[in-house]
């Protein structure tokens, strides 16, 4: 689906508020007492972390188990119900996708509201995927392999997929990563600021007005190892996908080079990993051939993005400084790597392998 959108910057700043208001603040007790008011689950609840809602892990008496958001009340309503129609678009194109199943309330609606702290605030009763998050394993070929498989399985299924709030634009759109320039005086070593620096004025130059031309389309937008599941049994399948807050319009091949960008080390010669993944994503959604050509800076890009913006965020908030950065020495170790590459090494990550798979 070729679909244009260009950022807009009051769609930004709604983004920013999302970001800078605190979630909803509901005990246990109350998650428990709206868990059987609105969907006549019994419950037992425990806290999740999360960066912009409120979640929980609720186990039912019988023993299963579902995820209850509290979404954030600076996100606009439209956004909320964008994010839920994209999983009940998913559940309709590919059943047997491993993300999330919305469980609607005892009325039929799939996203009641509830009075908290004088605020409407809208619950969201989702399944829970079992599984072993990523970033607690140690991917190899066969996983990254997988991975690539489930992700192109996703974008294929999401291709038809529209919304009124799916043009919308975040600080999380590698698209326009140079715009977040200013967040790299947060960065302390001189030497990589300036090395992140010169990579968002090259962005900007040579890549950026590339982009337009390329498959646009809802995407997923932050297949980040906390987001990805792992079979808990077997460490080399993708137990499932979740986390579908960061989905927006953008290029489709945005969608891959974010998986890859977090694991640039996995495989031996070096980026093997990420060749496996590419190209297992390749054979399910072919690539073009500018997709190709620009993928190895589009990871470089979502891994300046984590940085410029894991390092403002850290400063702003610095109690919850520790989730914030959870990724940050990945994406430092990541980036310098990719840095470090010729221009004709870049060129051939991953050109050879895709394009003889053409």
């Amino acid at each position: 689906m070729h679909q244009i959108f260009h950022a807009s910057a009051d769609v930004v700043n709604d983004a920013a508020d999302v970001l800078s208001t605190h979630p909803p603040a509901l005990s246990a007790d109350e998650a428990q007492r709206f868990a059987w008011e609105w969907y006549g689950l019994r419950v037992r609840v425990s806290a999740l972390n999360g960066e912009r809602d409120l979640n929980f892990l609720a186990v039912g008496e019988d023993g299963r188990k579902y995820v209850l958001k509290f979404v954030n009340a600076a996100e606009p309503r439209d956004v909320t119900n964008f994010q839920t129609e994209v999983l009940l678009h998913l559940g309709r194109r590919d059943p047997s996708l491993p993300v999330p199943r919305v469980v609607a309330a005892r009325d039929g609606r799939c996203e009641p509201e509830l009075e908290c702290g004088g605020q409407r605030i809208v619950m969201r009763l989702v399944s829970y995927l079992e599984g072993v998050p990523l970033h607690n394993v140690t991917p190899g070929i066969a996983l990254m392999s997988d991975m690539g498989t489930v992700l192109a399985r996703l974008d294929r299924a999401l291709a038809d997929f529209s919304h009124p709030a799916a043009a919308r634009d975040l600080l999380w759109n590698i698209s326009h990563v140079p715009r977040l320039a200013s967040r790299l005086d947060y960065v302390v070593d001189p030497r990589r600021r300036a090395s992140v620096q010169r990579f968002f004025d090259h962005f900007g130059a040579r890549v950026a007005p590339r982009l337009t031309a390329l498959r646009h389309q809802v995407i997923h937008n932050d297949m980040n190892p906390q987001n990805v599941m792992v079979d808990a049994r077997r460490h080399d399948r993708l137990g499932g996908i979740i986390d579908f807050g960061d989905a927006l319009v953008a290029p489709m091949i945005n969608d891959l080079a974010t998986a890859l960008a977090y694991h640039v080390s996995v495989g031996q010669p070096p980026f093997e990993g990420m060749q496996a993944c590419a190209l297992a994503y390749h054979r399910v959604v072919p690539l073009e051939a500018a997709e190709i050509e620009l993928l190895p800076e589009l990871v470089r890009a979502r891994l300046a993005l984590i940085i410029a913006i894991s390092h403002w965020r850290a400063a702003s908030y610095p109690g919850n400084a520790a989730y914030i950065l959870r990724n940050n020495a990945r994406a430092w170790e990541g980036f310098e790597r990719m840095d470090a590459l010729t221009p004709a090494a870049a060129a051939s990550l991953f050109r050879p392998t895709l394009m003889e798979n053409s």
